[in-house]
C-alpha cells in the first residue's frame, strides 16, 4: 500500500497560504471550512475547497485570515501606518502585492527608525493582513538550518528588533529572498541528507541600519519611520479594535489589485529593468 501510494498515485503539489495555477492566484483563508480566495484576471471570489484546483498544507501556528470584502480601499491601510511620504507608502503597498504570490523574487521590507516609531506594530499588522500566525514575529535564527526550517513552515517571515546581522546570515536571507537551496545532514543519520528550497517574502525592523551589505541592500525596500509625537500616540487596544473591523476591506482591495496585475502583466513594458525585475513588473501591472 505504501509503494502504491508513492509510485502509482497522482502527485499533487501542496502549497502554504498562496498558490498559483493556470493564471489564477489562490489564497487559503485558514478557516475551519478550508475556504479559498480565487483571484483571476476578471476579479476574485471566495470558493470552497471542493471547487478549487489546488491543495494547501497548513503548518502549525497558522491563523485564519479575515474574509475579503468587496468595495474596500487600500487607502484604509494608511491610517494604521506611521509613514510620512507617499514614496514610502508606495514601497509598502508594492511589497504587499509582491508578497501575495508564490513565485519570487521577493524584496525584503526593512523598517527602520528610533525607539517609539511603531516599527514592530507596523510589521505585525502587515503580516497579520496577508499571513497571520500565532507568532507574528520572531528573533534571528541561530543557524541556516533554523532559517530554512522556518521558511518551510510559513509564507511570510517577520524578524523583530534586529541590532545587527552577521555576513553568513545576510547571505542566507538573500537566498531566501531570491531563491537558493540549503542541504544538511538528516539528524541521527550518518549519510542521510535533508534538502530545503524555499523562497519567501520577508520583513524585518531595527533601530540601526541592518542593510549594510550591498547584496542585501539590493534586495531590500527600506522605509524610515518617524518618531510618533506624544500627543498622537494611540492605545494598542484601540488600534486592534479598528484593525479587526477594517482589515477585511483592505484585503479585498489587495485582491482587486492582484486581479489587475494578472490582467495587465503581459502588457507591461518598463523603460529599464531594475534588480528583481519580475517584482517591479508585477507591481507596475
Amino acid at each position: 500500500l505504501s509503494a502504491e501510494g508513492c509510485f502509482d498515485g497522482q502527485e499533487i503539489p501542496l502549497h502554504i497560504r498562496y498558490a498559483e495555477h493556470e493564471g489564477c492566484i489562490y489564497i487559503d483563508l485558514g478557516d475551519d471550512a478550508w475556504s479559498q480566495v480565487e483571484v483571476s484576471k476578471v476579479g476574485w471570489k471566495v470558493i470552497g475547497c471542493q471547487e478549487s484546483r489546488v491543495k494547501f498544507h497548513r503548518a502549525q501556528g497558522m491563523k485564519a485570515m479575515s474574509a475579503p470584502v468587496k468595495g474596500g480601499s487600500i487607502n484604509l491601510l494608511q491610517q494604521f501606518l506611521n509613514i510620512e511620504s507617499q514614496s514610502e507608502w508606495a514601497l509598502i503597498t508594492a511589497w504587499l502585492l509582491g508578497a501575495m504570490r508564490t513565485s519570487g523574487p521577493f524584496p525584503i521590507l526593512v523598517l527602520q527608525g528610533e525607539q517609539g516609531t511603531a516599527k514592530s506594530t507596523t510589521a505585525r499588522l502587515l503580516k497579520d493582513l496577508i499571513d497571520p500566525s500565532v507568532t507574528q514575529s520572531q528573533s534571528l535564527p541561530r543557524s541556516e538550518r533554523d532559517l530554512a526550517i522556518t521558511a518551510s513552515k510559513s509564507h511570510v517571515l517577520n524578524f523583530d528588533n534586529l541590532s545587527g546581522m552577521r555576513p553568513w546570515l545576510s547571505d542566507a536571507f538573500c537566498r531566501i529572498a531570491t531563491g537558493g537551496g540549503f542541504r544538511t545532514r538528516t539528524l541521527y543519520t550518518d549519510d542521510g541528507e535533508q534538502l530545503f528550497n524555499s523562497i519567501r517574502p520577508m520583513l524585518m525592523n531595527g533601530i540601526t541600519d541592518i542593510s549594510t551589505r550591498h547584496d542585501f541592500a539590493d534586495r531590500s525596500l527600506i522605509v524610515q519611520l518617524p518618531v510618533i509625537p506624544k500627543e498622537q500616540r494611540r492605545p494598542e487596544s484601540e488600534i486592534n479594535m479598528y484593525w479587526e473591523l477594517t482589515k477585511g476591506q483592505i484585503l479585498g482591495a489587495l485582491c482587486d489589485a492582484l486581479s489587475a496585475s494578472l490582467a495587465n502583466y503581459e502588457h507591461i513594458t518598463l523603460d529599464y529593468l531594475p534588480r528583481m525585475a519580475d517584482f517591479a513588473k508585477w507591481v507596475t501591472a
